[in-house]
């Protein structure tokens, strides 16, 4: 199967778009990164969804029997820099981080079913001063261009239009 990654900026309709995408699925497994104590399903999560919370992505989708929607990568990043108390150590935040992302960048690749992954596109701002602010956006930028080389499939949301970006030339480092 594929992995999508659907990337834009916040509450522009990502969300709502990977959701459409799994509209003919009754059973989804829907990944929340996000810190939400007592909630039991995640926003904007169709009946009959199974919602798990976990910063731990790759158990995630390896536990899971159905697709998944991975609600998101923004929030996943924050998370493990909080968790790990990395803010104030760049070199170990990227080791972290990039450990996290080759586990995820295979277990993604692997699945028997569709995978969509959410994501922010923090390049589309003003480049950060703030040193912890610009250590954020460098992972996140990386989070996604690896995503990105493992999907099959990524779908851009701008100014409520979806962009497939599938086909377009990736970067060269």
């Amino acid at each position: 199967m594929t992995t999508t990654l659907v990337i834009g900026g916040p509450r522009n309709g990502t969300a709502r778009h990977a959701r459409s995408l799994f509209s003919g699925h009754p059973q989804v497994t829907c990944v929340v990164t996000a810190d939400e104590d007592g909630a039991d399903q995640g926003p904007g999560t169709p009946d009959g969804w199974r919602v798990v919370r976990t910063r731990d992505l790759s158990r995630a989708l390896l536990g899971s029997r159905h697709p998944v929607l991975v609600d998101d990568l923004t929030c996943w990043l924050r998370g493990i820099l909080d968790d790990q108390q990395l803010w104030d150590d760049p070199a170990a935040a990227h080791e972290t981080v990039e450990d996290r992302l080759a586990e995820l960048t295979v277990a993604a690749s692997a699945m028997p079913f569709d995978v969509i992954v959410l994501s922010a596109e923090p390049s589309w701002s003003p480049r950060p001063t703030d040193d912890r602010d610009a250590l954020f956006v460098d992972l996140l930028e990386h989070t996604n261009e690896r995503v990105s080389a493992v999907s099959g499939q990524v779908h851009a949301v701008l100014a409520g239009r979806v962009l497939d970006l599938s086909d377009a030339a990736l970067v060269g480092r």
